[in-house]
């Protein structure tokens, strides 16, 4: 299996976890979620808790 498919970028969590892509973002960019920039994009580690059931 190739590392690659563990990823997503903003879109497809925020389609995959029902937030807004802001929210996410802002996620990111707080290391609240495991994720990381490269260059203006967002990678997502997929195979982790949906952060709105975990963070309150």
């Amino acid at each position: 299996m190739n590392q690659l498919d563990n990823i997503i970028g903003v879109e497809e969590a925020s389609k995959l976890w029902g937030l807004s892509s802001g929210y996410i973002k802002n996620l990111c960019a707080s290391g609240k979620i495991q994720a990381k920039k490269i260059g203006k994009t967002w990678v997502i580690l997929k195979d982790q808790p949906n952060p709105s059931k975990s963070s309150s």
